[in-house]
């Protein structure tokens, strides 16, 4: 009864403006309302796993991760809110973030599939389509994916604690995927002029370890995003060292889903909460 319910459960979602928090205001669906060169990045508010959802002018979708066991019904909700009906890239920046590939590929008509080396193997096990196109990126690789947006794999790991960083720019805005919380991974990133970016998610949850005070400092960002896990809480210490950094953190679980917008010289965030 209770697996029923949930299954069921009627999601009501609510947008907290800016100047008045205390009073939300109940939303249907989002319109992003897109215009030539603007771009929204919006990561998913997910019980458990990373998804990200890129769109563009055009109406093209693109999504990075597709979250964690579990949160099929919870991912389609949050493509309906946001309209999303067909995705042409799925992105896959680790192994265990493509729990919900396969359904994805059949309902919204998904035409290539991209990876690095820590989901190679695992990408294999799945049952991808003929027509599907499985691409395989590797460190060094500049990719053109919408125009004015590229992605650059900064690192391509294969270890327990390693995935596939990639660094997207659209225009001048720099947002930084982080998948890997090695130390082999920590030296790949300071030695890169990383300097210019504006926005970084989070490798593992925010996890004890997982991000140093020399790389909060090497990169310096303006906002940092923490998915939700099951299992994994963020480290009290590394919130802390991002507030004192003046970076603005915001936890998908705390705050809902967060939507950046992008023109060519600015962003704006929206955050989005869900409510059963």
């Amino acid at each position: 009864m209770k697996l029923i319910m949930a299954i069921f459960a009627i999601v009501n979602w609510y947008y907290f403006p800016y100047e008045s928090p205390s009073a939300p205001v109940e939303v249907e669906g989002v319109d992003v309302n897109l215009k030539r060169d603007e771009l929204a990045f919006t990561f998913l508010a997910l019980s458990d796993g990373e998804a990200s959802l890129i769109q563009y002018a055009t109406g093209e979708n693109i999504l990075v991760n597709t979250g964690g066991k579990g949160t099929m019904k919870e991912l389609e909700r949050l493509l309906a809110l946001f309209h999303v009906k067909n995705i042409s890239t799925v992105i896959l920046t680790s192994s265990s973030e493509m729990e919900n590939l396969e359904e994805l590929i059949r309902k919204y008509d998904v035409g290539k599939v991209v990876s690095g080396k820590a989901g190679e193997t695992a990408l294999m096990a799945k049952k991808i389509p003929a027509g599907v196109k499985v691409e395989q990126w590797k460190q060094g690789d500049l990719r053109k994916l919408l125009p004015g947006l590229t992605a650059e794999v900064v690192f391509d790991g294969d270890k327990e604690t390693e995935g596939t960083d990639i660094s997207f720019q659209f225009f001048h805005h720099q947002i930084f995927y982080i998948s890997s919380a090695s130390r082999h991974s920590e030296q790949a990133f300071l030695a890169e002029p990383l300097r210019n970016v504006n926005i970084i998610k989070l490798p593992a949850y925010g996890a004890k370890g997982s991000f140093s005070d020399l790389l909060i400092e090497h990169m310096d960002p303006q906002l940092a995003i923490i998915f939700k896990s099951n299992s994994i809480k963020p480290d009290p210490d590394l919130v802390e060292m991002l507030h004192e950094a003046w970076i603005d953190v915001y936890f998908t679980k705390q705050h809902g889903t967060v939507t950046i917008k992008f023109t060519q010289s600015t962003y704006d965030v929206i955050t989005i909460m869900g409510e059963e």
